[in-house]
C-alpha cells in the first residue's frame, strides 16, 4: 500500500489500489518527484491490467490523467 502525505496538514492520502506485476527492469513501480502532484505507476493495478499510469494528487484523493496499457 502507498501513500502521500500532506507536510502541511499531516493529511495522509492512500493510492486507493495495490501495484504488482512490474516490469523486471522496472526498479521502482511508483515514480515521483518531490513538490509535484504527478505519480506515475508501472505495473498491474489490484492485478488487473498492465501498463503505466499517471495520476495527479488532486485534493485528498489521486485522479487518473493518463493510461498506457501494455500488450500482453
Amino acid at each position: 500500500m502507498a501513500a502521500a502525505i500532506d507536510p502541511k496538514t499531516g493529511a495522509v492520502i492512500r493510492l486507493p489500489f495495490t501495484v504488482s506485476n512490474w516490469p523486471l527492469a522496472v526498479t521502482e513501480p511508483l515514480n515521483y518527484k518531490p513538490n509535484s502532484r504527478l505519480l506515475i505507476i508501472t505495473g498491474s493495478r489490484n492485478e488487473k491490467g498492465n501498463g503505466t499510469y499517471d495520476y495527479e494528487l488532486v485534493g485528498l484523493s489521486f485522479k487518473l490523467v493518463a493510461a498506457v496499457e501494455s500488450k500482453p
